[in-house]
């Protein structure tokens, strides 16, 4: 009877072994086949793992624009993405596949799928047009992302750039405290003006208020809306024309002689109208995309004495301003400002943009950064 029962617990033990072990490796078998993506070489964590379908790996849609730089606005109601990475623009339709790289569209059409209520997009279609190159590692079964190099050859070092009070620091400055960063994106010389694009990224939970300090800059900044309808214009001819009666005694004869005069009226309405259109010109110009109503536009924000008052960076946001001033004896732009962090203790930091530039700006290059502003 002893024997029975030790012989019983024996092959109980050995088959919770053979399940475990059987366990363990569909387990090692799932870690084996999952894909791993990485980018630039430090390996890209996804809210929901990468799949395949039909050949082709989908990831998260904000996840692998944001982690290529990227800032994307989202348009749930016609399911589009309109994303800008330095001088790239993306706007993508994600039911029918198509994007239109600045303006352009692309010849291949990928559409985006929906798994477990999340928006998956084509790793390698959304990375290449963001200027990325794309490899695949059959030996690791993973994904490498190389970003574009390019900017790195078209903008010139700094020589002197970000400082956060006597403390020199790199092409940006990072505030790890109050997960902050004020980065210097493009800059260069065109026509004796310096442009320079300044990107602010917030990825605290609270708002961040900037200022700049009052100067001969002028300060735009990039505003993405939906496209206001053309007013009906109704220009009319002013010009009235009315018959005057003259009458010659001596040859005995009445002449009827065309007399002018503008109405004032018509062209109080003419007038009118025509600021009504520049109005809406001013608000609706910029970069489209071909069958989109969503419109990029350039503002003016500074005060008239070329400062900045309470610029605020939403939580969790990246905001963009350029900066265009004429250039000076040495080609250096030097612009003095703050911030303000809210929170459990409102803290002040000042901050001082100091850098010089030593080429031209290719206009062409960055046509989509520096197109013209309006008012």
């Amino acid at each position: 009877m002893k024997n029975n029962k030790y012989l019983s617990k024996i092959i109980i033990f050995f088959f919770v072994m053979l399940t475990f072990n059987f366990c363990a490796s569909i387990k090692a078998s799932a870690e084996d086949n999952e894909i791993k993506c990485f980018l630039d070489g430090k390996q890209l964590h996804f809210d929901v793992l990468p799949i395949v379908k039909e050949g082709v790996t989908y990831v998260p849609m904000r996840a692998i624009f944001e982690a290529q730089g990227a800032v994307i606005e989202w348009n749930n109601t016609a399911k589009t993405i309109s994303a800008v990475r330095g001088d790239i623009h993306v706007f993508y339709m994600v039911k029918e596949g198509k994007v239109f790289v600045n303006g352009q569209e692309n010849e291949q059409v990928l559409k985006a799928i929906s798994f477990q209520n999340n928006t998956l997009v084509p790793l390698r279609f959304i990375s290449e047009v963001l200027g990325s190159n794309v490899s695949w590692d059959e030996g690791t079964h993973s994904v490498h992302i190389t970003s574009s190099v390019a900017e790195a050859k078209i903008v010139p070092p700094v020589n002197r750039t970000i400082t956060l009070g006597s403390q020199e620091v790199s092409k940006t400055l990072t505030d790890e405290r109050n997960r902050f960063e004020i980065r210097v994106k493009h800059y260069g010389i065109k026509n004796n003006q310096l442009y320079s694009l300044i990107e602010f990224s917030n990825m605290d939970n609270k708002e961040i208020s900037i200022n700049f300090k009052s100067g001969d800059k002028k300060i735009i900044r990039t505003i993405s809306k939906e496209k206001d309808p053309m007013p009906i214009q109704n220009i009319e001819n002013c010009t009235q024309v009315t018959n005057k009666v003259v009458i010659d005694n001596i040859a005995g004869k009445v002449y009827n002689l065309p007399e002018f005069s503008i109405n004032q009226v018509c062209v109080s309405s003419n007038q009118s109208q025509q600021n009504a259109y520049e109005e809406w010109k001013n608000n609706n110009s910029g970069f489209s995309v071909v069958g989109s109503n969503t419109v990029s536009v350039r503002r003016y924000v500074q005060d008239q004495a070329g400062g900045l008052q309470n610029f605020v960076i939403p939580a969790n946001s990246i905001e963009q301003l350029i900066l265009v001033a004429p250039v000076g004896g040495e080609n250096r732009l030097v612009v003095e400002g703050s911030y303000f962090v809210g929170g459990l203790i409102n803290k002040t930091i000042e901050f001082k943009l100091d850098y010089e530039v030593v080429s031209e700006l290719d206009l062409g290059i960055y046509s989509f950064v520096y197109t013209q502003p309006v008012y």
